[in-house]
């Protein structure tokens, strides 16, 4: 390993000059514990002990000790580099070594040695997730997938496979279908004889963007085609009186009673090609009917509507409702963010967020992010009709832009401060259904007290509360939520990545999600890695070779996250059989050495 020369290892390193670098370290995590004093004081008294440790790592990482860490490794002591969870007992153990006191070093750390950290740590794993999983320490979460789909046999392969706790996305579906997901999950866990947790995610202010310019709308009915390209499904849509359902295709209405399986529907469409549908059964508020080929469908179409060879009548196709334009946006177009999505200018394209207290925190200079990072715009100029923004980047040129996607400031300073209705909803589901709640988009300490308190208003001990770390506002912000979430319990982090990515970039997220580790273990609170872990495996049965690394690496946090996918349970037994592997190898960072086979060959 090549050593920048500001850290390089020196010829000696003398035991004295060691000790006196070890006790300035130490008088740094004190002085950081007394700077951090009222926060400590505020932590429940079990997590008091925690919270003390917390500062002394914030201590001790606000100080350069790279080349002190070499020094100490050159010796054959500890480097610091595994001290997260007991910093102040590593440090006086390191000098009462160099002290000479080498046989009574056992006996001159702190009260919170390391055997008591990873006390502290599995018992607050406990706390949130419930018993430890059998032959393997860190957990495994679901998400879960729709109410259809949430079967008996689905809960016996996810149990089956591993799974430990379910993740239920608020953002997604009703309270109906939530309490049916969450029923088939706990009927399986008894049918295995297994205690299971569920935890439900507050949507939070996932913000989204959204188009009012219109265009008239195009229904695509595609066919089901096989590797050959031959059909293997035809189209299939539900004639209806009036344009209701996503898909329905609106007919005349007086029609619509008279019609008979077997019926057919000619018509020309949109792309000027003959196409026929015929009937095939009733269904509420219709007819299915099937096309052997894709079809493109707008309003005022002329049809005609035949029983056999004969004609019973002509007609058209029923007006759509208008649909919000597709944007086409390159590298160097401007765009206008506003809260009504509406404009002077008919050639600028608008997009509409209806929070103007929010767009009012946005600087000029300052970075937006659309479309889960697909576009990249800065704030060109705040004006009087709003945020004129320019494209700096796009995944792929001409980019796509439709309403409803999501956007974020990664650079602005903004604050929701409340819980929208949606949240609320799935607040008092899960107060009421579940085990603890997921808090998304946590930037600042108020928004870890304002779930918390509600939590605890409720009178529900041992509900838990997880904070889904996924902003830029959550890193600069991370000691006062760290310290804040010390006054609840039960209590973990999860590094929401997926977000985390976008906001910071993909690059530093590498480096983030190692230092969301550490602090995790340095206030003794279980942390969840969450996001693309064996996506593919979730969605085709197969992992990549990263997929595989990933997993191997996500072992380090107390539990690991796999989103919802039709091979779920495969991915679930992968991931159980990696993680069993793998903590034969490490714990958290510190490698562990059992015998290997290759070695026995060496020679």
């Amino acid at each position: 390993m090549q050593i920048s020369e500001d850290i390089a290892l020196p010829a000696t390193a003398k035991p004295a000059d060691l000790r006196t670098r070890l006790l300035a370290l130490k008088e740094a995590i004190e002085h950081e514990e007394a700077r951090q004093r009222a926060a400590i004081a505020r932590a429940l008294p079990k997590h008091r002990v925690s919270a003390t440790n917390l500062a002394h790592y914030f201590g001790l990482r606000k100080q350069e000790v790279r080349r002190l860490q070499l020094e100490l490794a050159a010796v054959g002591l500890s480097s610091l580099g595994r001290c997260e969870g007991e910093v102040r007992d590593t440090l006086l153990r390191l000098c009462a070594w160099l002290d000479g006191a080498r046989g009574d070093a056992g006996d001159a750390g702190d009260e919170l040695n390391r055997e008591k950290a990873e006390k502290l740590l599995h018992e607050n794993s406990r706390a949130l997730f419930g018993p430890m999983p059998r032959a393997r320490h860190v957990y495994i979460m679901v998400t879960a997938p729709d109410a259809a789909d949430a079967t008996p046999s689905w809960a016996d392969d996810l149990f089956e496979a591993g799974a430990d706790v379910l993740r239920i996305n608020g953002a997604h579906q009703s309270p109906a279908e939530w309490r049916v997901i969450a029923s088939a999950f706990k009927e399986g866990a008894k049918r295995h004889g297994r205690v299971a947790r569920v935890f439900v995610d507050l949507p939070g202010p996932k913000l989204r963007a959204e188009i009012c310019q219109f265009e008239d709308t195009v229904l695509h009915l595609p066919r089901r085609k096989d590797r050959l390209g031959r059909t293997i499904a035809p189209s299939r849509v539900l004639l209806v009186a009036q344009r209701e359902a996503a898909a329905g295709l609106p007919i005349p209405p007086e029609w619509l009673p008279l019609l008979q399986a077997g019926d057919k529907l000619r018509f020309t469409d949109a792309g000027g090609r003959d196409r026929e549908l015929e009937v095939r059964e009733s269904a509420q508020g219709g007819w299915i009917a099937e096309c052997g080929g894709s079809l493109y469908v707008v309003q005022g179409l002329a049809l005609a509507w035949l029983r056999g060879q004969k004609t019973l009548g002509e007609g058209r196709v029923g007006k759509f409702p208008k649909q919000p334009r597709t944007l086409l946006l390159n590298i160097g177009d401007t765009l206008l963010l506003n809260p009504s999505g509406q404009c002077d200018d008919p050639k600028l394209p608008v997009l509409a967020l209806p929070l103007p207290h929010l767009l009012e925190q946005v600087r000029a200079g300052e970075a937006v992010i659309l479309d889960d990072g697909r576009l990249v715009a800065i704030v060109e100029s705040v004006r009087s009709e709003g945020l004129l923004c320019r494209i700096t980047r796009v995944l792929k040129s001409p980019a796509r832009l439709r309403s409803g996607k999501g956007i974020a400031f990664p650079e602005s300073r903004i604050s929701m401060g409340h819980l929208d209705a949606q949240d609320e909803a799935a607040l008092d589901f899960a107060l009421s259904h579940a085990d603890g709640v997921g808090v998304s988009f946590v930037n600042t300490a108020a928004d870890v007290s304002l779930v918390g308190e509600r939590i605890r208003a409720a009178g529900k001990p041992g509900f838990g509360m997880i904070l889904k770390l996924e902003t830029r506002a959550a890193m600069r912000n991370l000691s006062a939520i760290l310290f804040e979430t010390l006054r609840y319990d039960p209590v973990g982090l999860m590094i929401a990545r997926g977000d985390l990515a976008l906001e910071l970039s993909f690059e530093r997220l590498a480096e983030m999600q190692e230092e969301l580790l550490w602090f995790g273990e340095a206030c003794h609170l279980p942390v969840i890695w969450a996001t693309q872990v064996l996506d593919s495996a979730a969605h085709t049965g197969l992992a990549t070779r990263a997929e595989i690394t990933d997993a191997a690496m996500s072992m380090r946090a107390e539990c690991v996250m796999l989103n919802k996918g039709p091979y779920i349970g495969t991915a679930t037994r992968m991931l159980a059989d990696i993680i069993h592997k793998m903590e034969a190898h490490q714990f958290k960072k510190r490698s562990l050495y059992r015998p290997l086979a290759v070695a026995g060959d060496a020679g």
